[in-house]
């Protein structure tokens, strides 16, 4: 709904800088839309489950310790989705005057600023839902009012985490984006998958801590098994 919104905001302008900046983003946020949802399908399948209830009560162990690299792959796709730094071509100032939103003042654009702010914010919840245990944390069982509280804590601190990288670095070229997308994230995505799907399988009926030391170490063989590959 996102992009089709920016898609709308832009095409209905009449300005060119504004329909290149939603053309970006059919190219961009569609395109990692792919590796997104690769890597939440890794916390589907530790689960077994697709209820985010069911995900946050399996997380005796944070699924970020069992499956760093989905965890990763989340974080680096979000921020695309939400066309922040260093993923902000729909909105590149020194490239497309302002992009999609270049038309539009005063309300209508403090409406597309304040969707984009709520938007990350949403994306951080995901995240501590998925990866974080959601509301899961110490005395929860006892006063249950602290589960909302854990949850805002580990969603602000993702939060944290996507403007620390906004901050950071550069806007990065439409070329290096998409092929960042498409010949990196999604290869290493579709190889987590295959292999955690498969590990899970074959360590059925295993304790709780072996699960979680093999699977990370199979995330930690993957991850240097990849920075074999670009070197």
């Amino acid at each position: 709904l996102g992009s089709l919104g920016i898609i709308m905001a832009g095409w209905s302008s009449n300005n060119k800088y504004a329909l290149l900046g939603a053309f970006r983003t059919v190219a961009m946020v569609l395109s990692y839309e792919v590796p997104m949802v690769i890597a939440l399908l890794v916390p589907v399948i530790l689960t077994r489950s697709m209820g985010f209830g069911a995900i946050a009560e399996a997380q005796s162990v944070w699924y970020i310790v069992m499956a760093p690299l989905a965890a990763l792959i989340f974080l680096v796709t979000s921020i695309a989705e939400l066309g922040r730094a260093p993923f902000d071509l729909t909105e590149a100032e020194s490239e497309i005057v302002a992009g999609f939103h270049i038309e539009y003042t005063g309300m209508k654009f403090g409406l597309f600023y304040a969707g984009e702010l709520l938007h990350a914010l949403t994306v951080s919840a995901l995240f501590a839902t998925l990866f974080l245990g959601g509301w899961r944390g110490p005395f929860v069982d006892q006063v249950p009012i602290l589960g909302p509280v854990y949850l805002l804590v580990k969603a602000f601190l993702i939060y944290f985490v996507i403007m620390w990288v906004r901050y950071s670095y550069p806007r990065l070229r439409i070329d290096q984006i998409m092929d960042f997308c498409w010949k990196f994230l999604t290869p290493l995505g579709l190889v987590l998958l295959i292999t955690t799907a498969i590990l899970d399988k074959a360590i059925a009926g295993t304790t709780p801590a072996a699960r979680v030391v093999i699977h990370l170490g199979a995330n930690l063989l993957i991850a240097w098994g990849t920075v074999q590959v670009l070197r």
